[in-house]
C-alpha cells in the first residue's frame, strides 16, 4: 500500500478514525478524505445537547484539529461530496466536477435524517437535528422564543429527548409525541424509559404516547398539530427525531449491494465490488459477538469499525466484535448503555433516585447489555459480564452489597 491512494468518502467519525487508523498501522500512500459540510469534521453527540444549552464555539466540538490532517499526511477537502463511482476504472466523480482516482475506496457516508410529509425539511420553525447547521438553526430559533412559547418534538428517542431536556432547561413549554407504546422503544429498557418519563415530567415535559400527528396547519404563531387522541396542540417549534436512513445512494449508482439497512459488507468490511469497503453506520456489517449482519447507529461503532476495516484495507485485518454502546446526558443524568438493553427480562440494582444504579438485561439468564444511570465507574468495572455472556442469580445481581466484580459466574 506504500504507494497507493484510499479514498474515504465521509468525514463523520467513522471517516476520521478510519484515516487515522490507516496511518498508526504503516499506510504510507495517499489517503483523501471528502467531506461534503465545510466545516472541520466534527463530533455529532454534541449536537443535542451542549450545542444547544451553552456558547460554546464550534471549534469544541472537532473531532480532530487541523494539525491533525497536516501531521498525518491527510488530504482533508471540505465542501466535496462524491457523485458516481466507476468501479472498473477505480474513478470518482467529484461534485465540483472533477474526478478522482483510487486505488482503495471506503464508503463512510454514515445517515441522514428521516423526514416526514408532514414537516418539509427547512420550512420556517421545522427542525431536523443532523449536522451542526442544523443545532445551530435550531439554537437560533428557540432563543428567539418566549419562555412560555411551546415547543414539539415528535419521536421520544434518545434525540427526542435529549433535545426536550435541552428546551425544558431553558424555560420552554416541550410536548414530545411518540407513536409506540413508550419512549425509547428501539433504544432502551422498560425500566430506563419509565424512569426518564418521570424525570421529564418532574421537569414540565407532556410525553404522549401511542400518539399520531394526523394534520398540520400552519398558524399565525407556528402550526397547529391535530392529534390522534382528536385533540389539538399549537406548536410554535417543531423539531422531529423519528431516525435516520444510510445514504446508499451512491453506492446503489455503482451497482454494490445493498439492503434497507445499510451497504451490505462481509466481515473485513468489503462491499460486493473489488477494492471498495464500507464503514460505520452505513454498512450492514458482520459482528463476531453477536454471530450475525447488524447495523449500528452508535458513535462508539462508528469509531471501532473504521479502523477495523481500514486495517483490513492494507493486509492487517482483525475480528470485529465490539460491543454495542451508546451515553445520553438528561439533565443531571449521565445515562450509559452497553451491549443489547432490549433483553427478555431486566433485573435493577440500586436506586436511581440517590446513588445511581446499574439495570442488567438478561436474554434468558444470560447478561446481554448493562445500563448505567449515573454509575459509569460500576459499569466499566462489569463490563466483562456482557462480553463474556456470564450468568449470575437474579439475587445476586440485584443485591447492591454482592461482589460481582469478583463472582465468578457460570457459562
Amino acid at each position: 500500500m506504500e504507494e497507493k491512494t484510499i479514498v474515504i468518502v465521509g468525514a463523520g467519525v467513522a471517516g476520521v478514525s478510519a484515516a487515522e487508523a490507516l496511518r498508526e498501522n504503516g499506510c504510507k500512500g495517499g489517503i483523501v478524505l471528502l467531506s461534503r459540510e465545510n466545516t472541520m469534521p466534527y463530533d455529532r453527540p454534541p449536537l443535542s445537547k451542549e450545542a444547544l444549552t451553552t456558547s460554546s464555539s464550534s471549534a469544541t466540538f472537532l473531532l480532530r484539529d487541523k494539525t491533525f490532517y497536516e501531521a498525518n499526511n491527510i488530504d482533508l477537502r471540505l465542501g466535496v461530496s462524491a457523485t458516481s463511482i466507476d468501479p472498473h476504472g477505480h474513478v470518482l466523480t467529484l461534485s465540483n466536477n472533477t474526478y478522482l482516482t483510487y486505488d482503495k475506496l471506503l464508503l463512510a457516508t454514515g445517515s441522514r435524517a428521516r423526514t416526514l410529509p408532514l414537516f418539509p425539511y427547512a420550512s420556517p420553525g421545522i427542525h431536523y437535528l443532523r449536522t451542526l447547521n442544523d443545532a445551530q438553526r435550531l439554537k437560533e430559533d428557540m432563543e428567539k422564543l418566549p419562555q412560555d412559547a411551546n415547543m414539539v418534538i415528535v419521536g421520544a428517542g434518545i434525540i427526542g429527548l435529549e433535545v426536550a431536556a435541552a428546551a425544558a432547561t431553558q424555560g420552554l413549554t416541550v410536548t414530545v409525541i411518540e407513536t409506540g407504546e413508550r419512549p425509547l422503544g428501539r433504544s432502551g429498557s422498560p425500566f430506563l424509559a419509565h424512569f426518564l418519563a418521570e424525570k421529564h415530567t418532574e421537569h414540565g415535559v407532556r410525553i404522549l404516547c401511542n400518539t399520531h400527528i394526523i394534520n398540520v396547519e400552519k398558524c399565525h404563531s407556528g402550526y397547529c398539530l391535530s392529534l390522534s387522541n382528536d385533540t389539538q396542540i399549537l406548536a410554535n417549534l417543531v423539531v422531529v427525531g423519528v431516525g435516520v436512513c444510510p445514504e446508499l445512494e451512491l453506492s446503489t449508482l455503482a451497482g454494490i449491494d445493498v439492503t434497507p439497512a445499510g451497504i451490505k459488507v462481509d466481515a473485513q468490511g468489503r462491499t460486493t465490488i473489488k477494492d471498495i469497503y464500507a464503514a460505520g453506520e452505513v454498512a450492514f456489517h458482520h459482528n463476531m459477538h453477536y454471530g450475525t449482519q447488524r447495523r449500528d447507529e452508535t458513535w462508539q461503532h462508528a469509531a471501532s469499525h473504521g479502523a477495523h476495516v481500514a486495517k483490513a484495507m492494507i493486509g492487517a485485518p482483525d475480528d470485529y466484535s465490539t460491543l454495542g454502546s451508546y451515553w445520553t446526558d438528561q439533565y443531571d443524568l449521565n445515562i450509559q448503555v452497553i451491549g443489547n438493553p432490549l433483553g427478555t427480562s431486566e433485573v435493577v440494582r440500586g436506586n436511581p433516585d440517590t446513588e445511581g444504579c446499574l439495570i442488567f438485561h438478561l436474554d434468558g439468564s444470560t447478561i446481554c447489555g448493562i445500563t448505567a444511570i449515573n454509575s459509569t465507574r460500576a459499569l466499566r468495572k462489569l463490563r466483562r459480564l456482557v462480553v463474556n455472556s456470564a450468568s449470575i442469580p437474579i439475587e445476586v445481581l440485584a443485591d447492591p452489597e454482592s461482589d460481582l466484580q469478583n463472582y465468578q459466574p457460570t457459562h
